[in-house]
């Protein structure tokens, strides 16, 4: 058992932002994260983060995944106050943070994702890696399962597929697993290429590609525009958001945005 200090950081904020799929409250103010192959539990109290693995698997795994050396107070502190709502929406989501994800489980999960809704996403998730992950227990002794690598999931059939309700996804999801998608290869490649190359892919577009490249390729100038941020853009910004003033942490502050926009009237 490890305690951290990590801050901002709020687990219920980044756990409903819509980000990862894999990622529950336990009844015992516990969180369990699934990631990879990987499942680790956390608990937070204050700015301090209790983890339920040891040092060295910290510094391998999951000081990368929370992003822990990212200095996000500087990024709120650099919103201008003349972009009234965009301060509003920091102030609203200080504790977020863009979890470093698996390119490939960021990829389906995203395209998964398409025209759908949170419950519903991680319901289709969990189901597809039981049908195609490796089962596996973590420390408290209960069995999870590993998120389908490439090979594994080419081994589902389009209705297999179908059944654990994929809808129109499943098309996507069966060729991608029997493309000649390669993660290492789009990971070595300059940002505009790895674009290019995620919107080759079936089922991929605009939106899909700048999520997979902001939340699988920690590129943080990636800005996905869904119908929330049109409403926003919309209804704050004229019609126009002002993404080039955003620089390098545009996808920082597109998640601020998306999150306020999407919960504060709930």
């Amino acid at each position: 058992m490890l305690s951290k200090r990590l801050a901002p950081c709020d687990l219920g904020q980044i756990a409903a932002s819509g980000q990862c799929f894999r990622m529950t409250r336990q009844q015992d103010g516990w969180w369990r994260i699934c990631a990879g192959k990987d499942c680790i539990y956390v608990r937070q109290q204050g700015d301090m983060l209790d983890l339920d693995t040891n040092e060295a698997r910290f510094a391998e795994k999951w000081r990368s995944y929370f992003d822990w050396d990212t200095d996000y107070a500087a990024i709120c502190a650099a919103v201008p106050e003349s972009d009234v709502f965009l301060q509003q929406a920091v102030r609203y989501g200080s504790g977020l943070r863009i979890l470093r994800q698996d390119l490939w489980e960021t990829l389906i999960t995203f395209v998964i994702s398409q025209n759908n809704n949170i419950p519903r996403i991680q319901h289709t998730v969990e189901a597809m890696c039981r049908a195609w992950g490796a089962p596996r227990q973590d420390n408290t002794g209960q069995i999870y399962h590993t998120f389908p690598d490439k090979a594994q999931l080419a081994q589902a059939s389009l209705a297999q597929l179908r059944a654990i309700g994929l809808g129109y996804r499943d098309k996507y999801i069966y060729a991608i697993a029997h493309s000649d998608f390669d993660a290492r290869q789009i990971c070595a490649l300059p940002a505009a290429r790895a674009e290019e190359a995620l919107l080759a892919l079936p089922g991929v577009g605009k939106k899909v590609a700048a999520c997979v490249r902001l939340f699988g390729l920690h590129d943080l100038s990636a800005f996905p525009v869904d119908t929330w941020m049109q409403k926003i853009c919309k209804a704050h910004y004229g019609g126009q958001m002002p993404v080039e003033q955003y620089g390098a942490f545009a996808g920082v502050l597109q998640q601020y945005l998306f999150f306020y926009g999407r919960t504060a009237n709930r």
